[in-house]
């Protein structure tokens, strides 16, 4: 086609099995190529200029597209009767995001940053942990791609952003050594140092985004100048970011921070869970598969919304597939603990403040139960694990508070007794619970404090503390086996579709008559259960 010899060669990264086992291979304008071309010494000829044209490389093809270049060469090997034959396969193309038209690789001079050094530190750094990543499955991603670091291209060729720190000679002549003809200076220096009359002139690549973005922790707070924010605030505690960008943007801002301020930029980071529709597709405002946040606000209220994702995570932080039945669980959840609060309000009001006792074996179970509640949910606060910490929540304000010591807490309040001491247990319990729930619900919970007359905004009050002497697992042991008993009596009735709130006779099994002459339960059986018991 143009008078030019090919050599061939054998590669190892060359597929015998796949067409005729032989290919072209152009180092100018593939990367494995041009591997291939290096090992072997090969000329590396641009064919396509940045125009999208062939170059003056193609002789008579000079000029054209690359697509009717190909056309036209087919059609000139058919002619030259040296076609054998033509046929479809599938492989796979980079494309344009934007265009979705072809890339056609290219050799080009870019600048590059030596990564050995610059990884080093921001590996030692996990590895220590100094930096601790959340969750620890995703150490593996980090590391890995700094363990294999390759130089990094920071220029682009685009016509925003940070432009480089480059100066060039300007002579008569287009630059002839580039290696040598080139300043770096964040200012236009006074005078070329390479011809003494030039006036230099400053490259037009512009950093690569994730170059600028990872200086972000410290370039925000007034860095290179010394500032008060930037020695107030450096380093942060806590990076929330997503899984995709760990080595884009999260290895990359460790390894800057390290190398202009010799600290670490935080000291978490959390990978927070990709929210998928229902379908497993990413949301997208131009594919129709996005959700207005702003939409379940309106309909469910913040505190939901926000509450319904978080109860949809789990521990590791896989994709979730948003279910809005979730936000509507979380808002019968926000009005089940205005309830429990109004609830315990109106059954509170003339009990005066002070110190209770755990006087009940209900009392115990509660109490031991909230204390629990309290180290665990504060426990998986701490180790970002939010979706396990909302649901425990969820089960202990509902499935155990609402459903069986407020029911018990009725009988208790009636009894002049047990009255005052209750009554300071509840006010104790919904506290804590409006504590436990306020980072989750921080509106609600401030709206239902400021109802209950509390003084101090939960926002600034203290964490509840759990307290080894209300932790008592025999109670706790006991009151279980009193609940399973309760439902089998409440089972029974549903099967026999006798009516809950009917009176009814239940004979006690043997294995369990112990349980309620011993612990004198047999009263508070009958009265949950409405159901005389025969032992």
């Amino acid at each position: 086609m143009v008078s030019r010899e090919i050599p061939v060669i054998s590669h190892r990264l060359v597929d015998p099995s796949f067409g005729t086992g032989a290919l072209k291979i152009t180092p100018a304008h593939d990367r494995t190529d041009w591997q291939i071309g290096k090992e072997n010494g090969l000329e590396t000829i641009n064919v396509i200029g940045p125009d999208g044209k062939m170059t003056e490389q193609t002789g008579k093809y000079k000029g054209l597209a690359t697509l009717e270049a190909r056309k036209r060469i087919v059609a000139e090997l058919k002619n030259l009767d040296l076609l054998e034959k033509t046929e479809e396969y599938e492989h796979q193309i980079s494309l344009c995001d934007r265009c979705q038209t072809p890339i056609e690789p290219q050799i080009s001079t870019q600048w590059f940053v030596k990564m050995e050094k610059l990884a080093k530190p921001a590996i030692k750094a996990v590895k220590k942990k100094k930096i601790r990543i959340f969750p620890e499955r995703y150490k593996k991603t980090y590391l890995e791609w700094l363990d294999n670091i390759e130089d990094w291209c920071i220029s682009r060729q685009l016509w925003w952003g940070h432009r480089l720190p480059i100066w060039l000679c300007q002579t008569a002549n287009e630059i002839k050594n580039i290696d040598n003809d080139y300043v770096v200076s964040t200012t236009k220096p006074k005078q070329c140092p390479f011809c003494g009359h030039c006036e230099m002139k400053q490259s037009e690549d512009v950093l690569d985004t994730w170059f600028s973005s990872a200086l972000w922790p410290f370039a925000t707070l007034g860095w290179p100048q010394k500032t008060e924010d930037l020695k107030e605030y450096y380093p942060t505690s806590l990076l929330s970011t997503a899984r995709d960008i760990i080595y884009l943007w999260v290895a990359r801002m460790v390894f800057s921070g390290m190398e202009f301020l010799k600290k670490i930029p935080f000291k978490d980071v959390y990978i927070h869970a990709t929210i998928l529709n229902l379908e497993g597709r990413r949301m997208s405002k131009s594919l129709g598969t996005g959700i207005d946040p702003l939409e379940l606000i309106d309909r469910y209220g913040a505190d939901a919304t926000r509450f319904g994702l978080m109860l949809q995570t789990n521990r590791d932080q896989q994709a979730i597939r948003f279910d809005e039945r979730s936000i509507l669980a979380a808002r019968n959840f926000v009005n089940k603990l205005w309830n429990v609060s109004r609830f315990i309000k109106m059954q509170t009001e003339d009990v005066a403040a002070g110190k209770f006792k755990p006087l009940t074996l209900a009392d115990k179970w509660i109490l031991s139960r909230l204390n629990h509640v309290i180290k665990s949910i504060g426990k998986k606060i701490e180790n970002y694990e939010f979706g396990e910490a909302t649901k425990e929540l969820y089960e202990f304000v509902w499935h155990e508070l609402a459903d069986w010591y407020l029911e018990i807490s009725k009988m208790q309040i009636n009894d002049s007794e047990l009255k005052e001491n209750t009554g300071r247990i509840l006010n104790f319990i919904s506290q804590t619970c409006l504590r436990l729930s306020h980072p989750f619900l921080p509106f609600v919970t401030e709206e239902i404090n400021v109802s209950c007359c509390q003084p101090e905004m939960l926002i600034i009050s203290s964490w509840p503390k759990a307290k080894k002497r209300l932790v008592d697992p025999q109670a706790e042991k006991t009151f279980t086996e009193i609940k399973t008993l309760i439902m089998e009596i409440r089972n029974w009735k549903m099967e026999r579709k006798v009516p809950l709130k009917q009176e009814t006779e239940y004979r006690i099994k043997e294995e369990n008559k112990n349980l309620l002459t011993e612990n004198r339960l047999k009263g508070l059986v009958e009265t949950i259960t409405k159901t005389k018991l025969i032992l």
